[in-house]
Parts: structure tokens; sequence; C-alpha cells
């Protein structure tokens, strides 16, 4: 439900500054969800919020872009636009910190992969979220996507140790880690359940 102070969703505007978090802190000013990753800028009058995903597909917000009137399609579809392309820079900021901060020539083939593939492998992304762990920001591993359809991912993703598996697990969907439990992956305990950072480095 729209918080009160809201008033009617279509008379809001996107201004086009979108946050990504990567800490999971950001909250909709719309419907008062927490723990986002994502959040757009949107105006009223003197108002100012910041929105969640769910809300830009669910109300018909409109904007102007380049001086020209964007009704809410048009607007929702150049939001994703500028989400997606967002997301992969994030990716790419986070593989650029590390390089920076450990010397490993792995991390140079990591990047290679994701600028080819806008993904990782189950190997790959085990590479970079080990090196992650190391410097202790093993969270970041979250806004990573990787690939598990195929049959060849999804055995790379099982010939994985036991602390790799888990890492990787921290950036599956809960369909893959289905999947992928359905196929025995799952690192040992967590059939199906999100695996915390807390816990990965323990192991």
């Amino acid at each position: 439900m729209l918080r009160e102070h809201v008033g009617d969703a279509q008379e809001w505007r996107y201004t086009w500054q979108i946050n990504d978090d990567v800490t999971f802190g950001g909250s909709c000013s719309f419907c008062g969800r927490a723990g986002l990753r994502l959040t757009y800028e949107v105006t009223h009058q003197q108002q100012c919020g910041w929105i969640c995903e769910y809300c830009v597909g669910r109300y018909d917000i409109s904007a102007d872009l380049d001086g020209d009137e964007l009704g809410p399609k048009a607007a929702r579809a150049y939001a994703h636009g500028l989400t997606a392309r967002l997301k992969q820079q994030t990716c790419k900021d986070i593989i650029r910190w590390v390089q920076d901060q450990l010397t490993d020539a792995d991390l140079e083939e990591v990047a290679v992969y994701f600028a080819r593939n806008l993904q990782l492998s189950p190997l790959w992304a085990a590479r970079l979220f080990l090196a992650l762990m190391h410097i202790g920001q093993e969270a970041q591993a979250q806004v990573f996507e990787v690939q598990t359809r195929s049959k060849l991912h999804q055995q790379e993703f099982g010939d994985l140790d036991e602390k790799a598996r888990s890492l990787v697990w921290i950036a599956l969907s809960q369909q893959q880690r289905r999947r992928l439990a359905s196929l025995g992956f799952a690192p040992f305990g967590t059939p199906g359940k999100r695996v915390s950072p807390a816990k990965v480095a323990q192991l």
C-alpha cells in the first residue's frame, strides 16, 4: 500500500537518478520496503523521494527526457534500461576495486569474462568472491549474476569445493538454488537456503 504522504502516484515524476546500494540499505518512500539495492528518485512539487523496483513496475510515473515528455510505459522502459547499465557498471567497478586491493592474475581473467558475458561463470564467480572474502567484502557477491542454466555451468558449480560453493550460493536466485540443490550441489547443511556472509567466513 502507498504511504499517505504519497497521494496520487501518477503525479510524481522520475528525475533519472538511480541509487545502487551494494549494502542493501535502501528503502522505498512509496511502500516502505527496506533492505533494497536499487531505488529511483522521484519528485512531486517540493517533495522528493526514492522508490523501489516494485513501485516502478506498479505505478504510472512519467518523466521528461531531453525536453520531451515520456508517458508511464516509455518512462518505465527507459528506467529499466538505465538499471541494467548501472548494475553492469557497479559490477565492473567492484571487480576493478578488488584488482586494486589484491595482486592476483585470476582477477584479470574475471574482468575479461565479465566484460564479455555481463555475468560470471561459477568458477570465475568463486575466484572473485574468494578475493572479496579475503578483504572482508564478501556480501558484495550478491550484486553479481552467475550462470547456472547450462549443464556445463551446473557441473562447474558442483565441482567447486565447499567454501567456494557456499560463497557463490550468496549470489544465486532462489530458482537457481532449488535447481542446484535438486542436483545435489547445495552447500552442506543449506539445501535451497541463503548462506549468510558470517557463516561463510567460518568455513
